[in-house]
């Protein structure tokens, strides 16, 4: 209903912002998608890259310790008969230069710690420990796990629980035979420092994490809150097929959707690999947010781009329509009863020019057919001899004016005349003395009623005046009104040749709706009333009452 009451400029300007909002919305959909695929298979293969580079330098750090630990095996079969100070001072100068071990032990072949770094465990028996049990028999490299019997002896960075992983190898004489285990520990720290090389400052700001989880599925590097956890349960960890780094989409522990890099750790050279998975993560949210920073500005930018094409176009469709409200509003003064020359001549166009034009000249055809109907109808409603209105004005007036009354609630007086002693002039004084009678008796009847009331000629020396009043005074109104047309029309009327000649006057009255529903009833009654009123005596008013008679008034 509210777009029904809108211009023809504002509809079409609300039309045009309309279309290019819905243009703008679907090429933003469109762009924003696409972009939205692009940026989630560039930030997951950035991710699976991540991962990839994490396990590959991972596998190449430990393959160089796995070389370095050859190269100490070889150094301690060339001083396998030197003092423990002096291998302690040695394992004190390698260590010197070798900052990833915090811990370099020699044991003997009971799996006692004969020389080691800082004098640590010396003397101590590591037999029942993994790093003997293992490397005792060839070259070993065991999993990431927390110091046991260094936990007390060395320093914890941060505070936290120290983590290990070791590296042994068997020591044997130059005839082969065993005599101990060169035992390394590790520390984890490097790892540590190796995630952190692997992200720019820019990547770091971008909650970007690097994840190592072991071949149990337990978080051995990554954030503090998820360290010794368990990842079991994620989709990335329970791929049994390595076939390259990949990357997916998928919901973590914590419950948020983060796109997640993969990558299995296989080993490089001497080291066989522990079967690490390197997870690379990014919050799904914090990956799209450019994206999502991009749809805002298209959206942002269809607005304004709409409103400007909507200000735009209704300024030019004011100018296009104002030429039409014009004709629309001239249009409206001729309805008022303006003439033609109200509707104004428009240039601005051809197609306006031509229209207003032909509507000048319809609207000119339009009065002149009205003036004349009206003429013709005023000529058809109305005495000619007179000039009062007729039985056919009577006929189409009538109804109107009880409805009218109806609405207003007022009572309606029917005064039916006949001139008393009309005749006898006609007879006296021809037909033209009567005709100039009539003309007088119809000024008189004027005279005698209101602005509001009517005078009607019936024809010959018969008049109907309709007198409208408030319903508790109709019958004092008729009682006066009816006196003072008795009155007047006695008066002694002046003819052509100087002569004068007298007529009186019958009134029967009727009441509408006191007396009579419909216009035909109450004008029968007020006949009736009339006829008593000659019966009576001429000169008389008479009102038709509620049982059917008629009594005088006057």
């Amino acid at each position: 209903m509210l777009f029904r009451r809108l211009s023809l400029g504002n509809r079409l300007a609300l039309a045009s912002a309309s279309l290019v909002l819905a243009a703008i919305a679907v090429l933003g959909w469109a762009v924003s998608h696409e972009v939205e695929d692009y940026a989630h298979d560039m930030i997951g293969t950035s991710l699976a890259e991540t991962g990839y580079q994490m396990a590959d330098k991972l596998d190449r750090s430990m393959a160089a310790r796995v070389k370095e630990v050859q190269l100490l095996q070889g150094v301690h079969a060339l001083t396998a008969q030197m003092e423990p100070s002096r291998m302690r001072e040695l394992i004190g100068q390698l260590q010197a230069s070798y900052d990833v071990a915090s811990w370099i032990g020699v044991t003997n072949s009971a799996g006692e710690v004969v020389a080691a770094t800082d004098g640590l465990l010396e003397g101590k028996s590591i037999a029942h420990r993994p790093v003997f049990t293992n490397g005792r028999q060839a070259l070993w490299v065991g999993d990431v796990h927390e110091a046991v019997m260094l936990a007390q002896l060395l320093p914890s960075p941060g505070g936290e629980d120290v983590k290990f992983v070791d590296v042994a190898a068997p020591l044997n004489d130059e005839d082969g035979r065993f005599m101990g285990v060169l035992a390394v520990h590790l520390s984890w720290e490097w790892a540590e420092r190796l995630k952190a090389s692997m992200l720019s400052p820019r990547e770091q700001a971008q909650d970007i994490d690097i994840i190592v989880v072991s071949n149990e599925g337990t978080v051995v590097l990554g954030p503090r809150d998820l360290l010794g956890t368990q990842l079991g349960s994620l989709a990335s960890l329970s791929e049994t097929a390595y076939s390259g780094p990949s990357w997916t989409t998928e919901t973590w522990p914590d419950g948020r959707q983060y796109l997640t890099g993969r990558a299995v750790s296989d080993g490089e050279g001497a080291f066989p690999g522990l079967g690490w998975t390197v997870l690379a993560r990014r919050p799904v949210e914090a990956a799209f947010a450019p994206v999502t920073r991009l749809q805002t500005k298209l959206l942002t930018g269809g607005l304004i781009i709409a409103l400007c094409v909507a200000l735009i176009g209704w300024g030019m469709l004011s100018r296009l329509s104002a030429p039409l409200a014009r004709l629309s509003r001239a249009a409206d003064k001729v309805r008022q009863g303006a003439g033609a020359s109200t509707i104004p001549l428009e240039l601005s166009s051809p197609e306006l020019s031509r229209l207003s034009r032909s509507l000048r000249s319809m609207v000119s055809q339009i009065l002149n057919q009205r003036q004349a109907i009206d003429e013709l109808q005023g000529m058809a409603s109305a005495d000619p001899l007179t000039r009062l209105p007729n039985r056919t004005y009577l006929g189409a007036q009538l109804e109107q004016r009880l409805v009218s009354a109806r609405q207003s609630q007022r009572s309606v007086a029917f005064l039916y005349l006949d001139l008393d002693g009309f005749k006898g002039v006609n007879d006296t004084y021809g037909h033209h003395a009567g005709d100039r009678l009539l003309i007088e008796v119809a000024r008189r009847l004027r005279d005698c009623l209101r602005g509001e009331d009517i005078a009607i000629r019936l024809g010959g020396d018969e008049f109907v005046l309709i007198v409208e009043a408030e319903s508790d005074k109709a019958r004092w109104l008729v009682q006066a009104v009816g006196q003072r047309i008795i009155q007047a029309i006695s008066a002694p009327v002046t003819l052509a040749d100087g002569q004068q000649a007298s007529v009186g006057a019958s009134i029967g009255v009727a009441l509408w709706p006191d007396q009579a529903e419909t216009a035909s009833e109450v004008m029968t009654h007020a006949d009736a009333a009339l006829y008593a009123a000659k019966a009576a005596g001429k000169g008389r008013v008479y009102l038709h009452d509620s049982h059917g008679l008629a009594q005088a008034l006057t």
